[in-house]
């Protein structure tokens, strides 16, 4: 006799197979994916801190009030990548590398509807070193397809920066932080720098901390296209 099964049986241990297929062969797992740090936690999921209101993805501290690493930086908002390379400036630029700069969402909403930044705001400046640093020609350029110029290479540093007016109030309400000069993996947690290391330029020469003049054109609205 053909033996009669259950249809509900057949449709509830085909589904029990597959899912157990799917994780021995970690397609279930989520093993195969990346991230831009040694944790694979995205920066959804950080809980908002009631200390920064109007962010979204807030700074971390840790117990002895260092900052922690963000996590997942290079999915942040973009807002410019800064050159000042050596061979324009007699071998001996202060920052030779391109500066790839970060912010949070909410922190970019905010700046474009207020023109201000709100407190947690976290300015991220991951270094990039020039594809090739001594070029072929005496000011450090190099050919590409696309033409004569500069064009970035391995990864060398992060800075982070941070708005906390209580914090920082010692330094016009920001905090600098250096993760390592060098390239990654960058240190988890890193100690404030003394105003003359870094918040003293700022003062000196920027807006509320930050130099607005190199990212405006990402941070002012786009144009909607001609009707």
């Amino acid at each position: 006799m053909t033996p009669v099964y259950n249809q509900s049986f057949l449709s509830v241990a085909s589904a029990a197979f597959l899912l157990s297929t799917l994780s021995a062969c970690g397609g279930a797992s989520g093993e195969g994916e990346k991230s831009d740090s040694a944790e694979p936690r995205t920066q959804a999921a950080v809980a908002r801190d009631p200390n920064y209101p109007e962010i979204d993805i807030p700074p971390v501290w840790d117990a002895k009030g260092q900052l922690v690493q963000p996590k997942d930086f290079r999915e942040l908002v973009f807002l410019g990548a800064p050159l000042t390379p050596h061979g324009l400036n007699g071998g001996k630029a202060s920052f030779p590398e391109f500066h790839n700069v970060y912010t949070q969402p909410a922190a970019f909403k905010a700046y474009r509807a207020t023109g201000k930044w709100p407190e947690g705001t976290m300015m991220i400046k991951e270094l990039q070193l020039v594809s090739d640093p001594k070029g072929e020609f005496p000011d450090g350029s190099t050919t590409a397809p696309s033409g004569r110029g500069y064009f970035p290479g391995p990864p060398n540093g992060l800075d982070v920066s941070v708005k906390d007016s209580k914090r920082f109030a010692d330094s016009n309400g920001w905090g600098y932080f250096n993760f390592n000069h060098s390239a990654p993996p960058y240190l988890a947690t890193a100690a404030l720098k003394s105003v003359d290391e870094c918040a003293g330029c700022h003062i000196a020469n920027a807006e509320d901390m930050v130099y607005i003049k190199f990212y405006k054109p990402i941070l002012d609205p786009l144009p909607l296209p001609r009707g």
